[in-house]
């Protein structure tokens, strides 16, 4: 009986131990593990539209995807990329190793016949004016022979310059869907000599240059997407030696609005000083000062920032200096209401310093389309050159400012003068008459 007992057992346990193995056995691995032991991974070949599935393939774990075949009319393949925006390219001579996405950048097979221009602040090419030379053929590029889309130029850059390359018809029209920025460089690594500058377009960064030198840019576009143009360069020797040229102003107020078409602005004589009136609509706007002879441009944080402004009536300063050669901007720029003021020996003696809000004293009130200041003068008002009086003018300005032509005083735009006492000062607007009572 024992014997029998322990017989039973024994096969009971063999049953149960077989029933384990065979489990074990057939368990699905979740690896996905072949009988050589190596995982397989899925590549998906999807559409730039990033959810439309083009082709999908099994890669054995560390091996090199086989591309399949595709094909769109009217198209060939241009790369494949990691993510929908077609900006990161992906390898795919490097072994796979995990589940991955690949989207596919259809180039278009349609020839691309657009006026492609180099535009910029070069300083070898003052006369480009960011595309304002007209006519444009000497910046056009040229068909690259036997490259398909693919066109070139050769220039002389040199450190500093700055450009796009655009569509630019015209009249300087300025085709901002059709511009090949910083965004578009096929070489984007530290050791670059052409780099990302400062934005000054709403369409993308400007393109730097780092290093003198005879460069040929070559520029490869798809007819139908602009994210799929590409630019690349070639350096081919120094450049020329680099001709000291006359700066050139062009001075316009850029401003939302104004619908960024430019407000000419006015010189104040030989100084390095322009001014111009505004009226900002409901709603307030934003603003720069561009140099449209070269393209420079000012405003604020460095020229990295537009400036705002609420509603109403404006008068705008901007005054540069020189600094090695290159103008830049001096002090912020001013962008006030303007008023009439009474400014000379009285008061603070500052002249155009004390056109400012802040002085509210000889600040003049308009009255039936006159301005009209009531103001007692003192002794310590006179001076010496003007035979012991009080000498004075109306000036039109605001923050410290005045343009040469919103000066008003006596006859032949001399200095008023006036005793010690109490005085109504009268300007007319409509006549440039001033008048002391």
């Amino acid at each position: 009986m024992k014997k029998t007992l322990t017989r039973f057992l024994v096969l009971c346990l063999m049953v149960v131990t077989m029933v384990l193995v065979c489990g074990c056995q057939g368990e699905a691995d979740p690896a996905g593990t072949t009988t050589a032991g190596a995982s397989t991974w899925k590549v998906t070949f999807f559409e730039s539209d990033g959810t439309t599935v083009i082709q999908e393939v099994q890669v054995d774990d560390g091996e090199v995807v086989t591309v399949p075949e595709m094909t769109k009319e009217g198209y060939m393949i241009q790369g494949y990329y990691a993510t929908p925006a077609l900006m990161v390219e992906l390898d795919l001579t490097q072994p796979i190793t995990k589940d991955t996405s690949v989207f596919v950048a259809w180039q278009s097979s349609t020839v691309d016949e657009r006026p492609w221009m180099l535009a910029g602040s070069l300083a070898g090419y003052p006369d480009n004016a960011w595309g304002k030379a007209w006519p444009q053929d000497d910046y056009l590029l040229q068909p690259m022979e036997g490259e398909f889309n693919t066109f070139f130029i050769d220039v002389d850059l040199y450190a500093g310059d700055a450009f796009k390359i655009a569509v630019i018809g015209e009249g300087y029209v300025w085709d901002n869907n059709n511009s090949i920025d910083a965004g578009h460089l096929a070489n984007k690594t530290e050791t670059a000599v052409l780099c990302s500058g400062e934005n000054a377009f709403d369409s993308g960064a400007n393109i730097q240059v780092m290093e003198d030198g005879k460069y040929r840019l070559i520029l490869k576009t798809d007819a139908e997407t602009l994210s799929l143009c590409s630019l690349s360069y070639e350096r081919l020797g120094d450049a020329a030696a680099k001709q000291e040229a006359e700066i050139v102003y062009d001075m316009k107020l850029w401003a939302s609005f104004n619908d960024w078409a430019g407000q000419d602005m006015q010189r104040n004589g030989e100084d390095l000083i322009w001014w111009c009136e505004c009226d900002v609509p409901e709603g307030g706007g934003e603003f720069g000062v561009k140099n449209a002879a070269n393209g420079d441009w000012y405003s604020s944080e460095g020229n990295k920032k537009n400036i705002t402004l609420e509603e109403g009536h404006y008068m705008v300063f901007i005054e540069l200096e020189l600094v090695d050669g290159k103008p830049q901007l001096k002090g912020e720029i001013i962008a006030q209401e303007p008023a009439y003021y009474v400014v000379g020996t009285c008061g603070n003696a500052g002249w155009a310093a004390d056109v400012d809000a802040s002085n509210t004293a000889y600040k003049m009130v308009e009255q039936d389309g006159k301005y009209v200041l009531d103001v007692t003068f003192t002794d310590s008002e006179v001076v010496d050159w003007a035979d012991n009086k009080v000498a004075f003018k109306v000036a039109y300005g605001c923050g410290g400012k005045v343009a040469n032509e919103n000066w008003f005083g006596a006859e032949g735009m001399g200095n008023i003068t006036a005793d010690p006492g109490s005085y109504t000062i009268t300007y007319d607007p409509a006549t440039g008459a001033v008048t002391v009572e």
